[in-house]
């Protein structure tokens, strides 16, 4: 299946979520990024840009968990990077910063998004591209946002990290 033919199936699992917990370890989650953070990304891993499907609905359902490196790892300028932070804050109801600090028990690799229903089992998207329904790895996923929901600064102090960010950006 190609990324965008997975990004498809992803928007149709996401319309019909009761809660949405993303876990993002390098970059900002899909869900968050802004145009120009997104094409910067694309060009500088040398891909062409992917199609932007409209996604925002699904924002009030979910739980961010973005690793501090996340939040260091320049895309673009320092102008863009100050527009990304003032987006997550902006953007995300819930937004919990796993901080650099928290050592190893905080590389858990690869994006993770854990799609949860009412009424139907759980679905894992892996790095937003391979889907995994499969109950071993669905509960061992749902134990990482276990770990992360342990981990991670709360929205409040997630949020003044952010603010730390922004002003290290806005120079």
């Amino acid at each position: 299946m190609t990324t965008h033919g997975a990004e498809q199936y992803l928007v149709l699992a996401e319309a019909g979520a009761t809660k949405i917990s993303c876990f993002s370890g390098v970059t900002i989650p899909v869900l968050l990024r802004t145009e120009e953070y997104a094409a910067a990304l694309a060009h500088q891993l040398g891909l062409a840009p992917a199609p932007e499907l409209d996604r925002r609905n699904v924002l009030a359902k979910c739980d961010f968990f973005i690793h501090e490196y996340a939040l260091r790892t320049r895309v673009g300028d320092d102008r863009l990077m100050e527009e990304q932070m003032l987006h997550l804050l902006f953007r995300a109801d819930v937004i919990r910063v796993v901080p650099a600090d928290a050592g190893g028990a905080a590389a858990f690799g690869l994006d993770y998004t854990m799609i949860q229903y009412a009424h139907d089992p759980p679905v894992l998207y892996l790095a937003n591209v391979v889907l995994a329904t499969d109950q071993e790895t669905v509960e061992r996923a749902l134990m990482i946002f276990e770990r992360l929901r342990d981990i991670a600064l709360d929205n409040e102090d997630s949020r003044e990290m952010l603010m730390s960010y922004l002003a290290e950006y806005d120079r």
